[in-house]
């Protein structure tokens, strides 16, 4: 990631966010599960072990699971749906944790002594198994159990496929009834995520998962589908990069709309890129540089659009249009997000670029989501372009 830019945005906003936050990835803690006596048990179902059990939600706020197997006690794993992240959406992916501290189960059966439970999750594009600690005896009654998330890599706690708990054999105890009443993410969001730093190392050699999105004919090299044909990594700078042609049709001098998801791997589709969890945060700022390949338009000014697709519907959201000057040089674009919604449920995010005459080649350097409101950002997009202009011009 390139530490040398000149700033589009004005200096005391880019200083305030560098020494008021560190560079790292969170996400919102929120209630996964609450059971709200729908006649849906939210895709909860067994998983494996050596019992049988059956599900209900007939009780407000409970998931009821009840061991009927004949081995009275045996062993039971019970989970989530892996098509499902969290009771209040339908859109289907992997689960967000980024930068949490924990899960808490809300859990308890009506036994006459404790059971050992272990709570896990099924994560990454590999579906691995992996346990949230030791296992933990789980006393008769419902009783809060908080389980850390420290364990997972940064693949894994990006995209979780599964959680869920597995009750060891309780042969002593016999079958009983579990009551699950709530499952929620916890813990101390930080305030900064870098979704991506396209640096030399990071995922998917450099590209991080970004891909051409739509206006693909306007990437040179791509070959009109929605993969990363035409878009490179510059190892050199740690940016990704591509040439976003002028007139690339008849009359159409659109540019291309690249696209994120959550910032690990593309994999040759993006399923594994979705859902991104982006609740938590009130401005993105987009580094990145353009340089006029013809030299005829250096100055020229192009419009960009950071755009959010939320939601099962892949709703499209604008968090408005800047102006990026073709000049070679790297400039914070930053934007507010408020007035969004279902951000939590971010499909895709990125950058759209508007009509330019010549062919440029556009670099992105840094695409970092922060909470901290910056008053001499917010002034700056009610004045406009010409005080940021001149705001450059002073610090050349």
């Amino acid at each position: 990631m390139r530490t040398q830019l000149r700033v589009f945005l004005p200096l005391l906003a880019v200083a305030a966010i560098a020494a008021g936050t560190r560079s790292a990835q969170a996400q919102s803690p929120r209630v996964l599960y609450t059971w709200d006596g729908a006649a849906s048990v939210d895709d909860w179902a067994k998983n494996f072990g050596n019992n049988d059990v059956l599900l209900n939600n007939n009780t407000a706020g409970q998931l009821t699971i009840i061991e009927i197997g004949a081995t009275a006690g045996a062993d039971v794993a019970i989970r989530d749906g892996a098509n499902r992240r969290l009771e209040e959406s339908a859109a289907t992916g992997g689960l967000d944790l980024t930068g949490l501290d924990y899960l808490e189960f809300d859990l308890g059966h009506n036994g006459s002594g404790p059971i050992d439970v272990q709570f896990y999750v099924q994560a990454s594009t590999a579906y691995s198994y992996v346990s949230l600690g030791p296992d933990i005896s789980v006393a008769p009654g419902v009783n809060t159990y908080q389980l850390p998330l420290a364990g997972l890599t940064y693949g894994q706690q990006v995209y979780i496929r599964t959680l869920g708990f597995s009750a060891r054999d309780h042969a002593a105890v016999g079958n009983v009834v579990w009551t699950l009443e709530e499952v929620r993410s916890a813990g101390t969001p930080l305030s900064v995520r870098d979704l991506a730093t396209h640096d030399a190392g990071t995922s998917d050699g450099g590209l991080q998962g970004v891909f051409a999105n739509f206006d693909r004919g306007a990437i040179l090299g791509n070959d009109g589908n929605q993969n990363q044909t035409g878009l490179s990594h510059d190892a050199g700078l740690g940016t990704l990069k591509w040439i976003d042609q002028g007139d690339h049709g008849v009359g159409d001098a659109s540019g291309a709309a690249i696209a994120y998801g959550n910032g690990t791997v593309f994999n040759g589709n993006s399923f594994n890129e979705r859902l991104t969890d982006l609740s938590n945060y009130n401005y993105v700022t987009y580094r990145m540089s353009a340089t006029d390949v013809t030299g005829g338009g250096v100055g020229d000014s192009i419009p960009v659009q950071a755009y959010y697709q939320t939601g099962t519907g892949y709703t499209y959201q604008s968090a408005g249009d800047l102006s990026l000057v073709a000049d070679g040089q790297f400039y914070d674009l930053t934007f507010p997000l408020a007035g969004l919604s279902n951000m939590f449920d971010v499909q895709f995010s990125g950058v759209n670029l508007g009509s330019h005459a010549n062919d440029v080649t556009i670099n992105i350097d840094l695409v970092r989501y922060s909470t901290i409101p910056e008053p001499a950002t917010l002034a700056l997009l009610a004045g406009g372009l010409a005080a940021s202009v001149a705001l450059r011009r002073r610090l050349r």
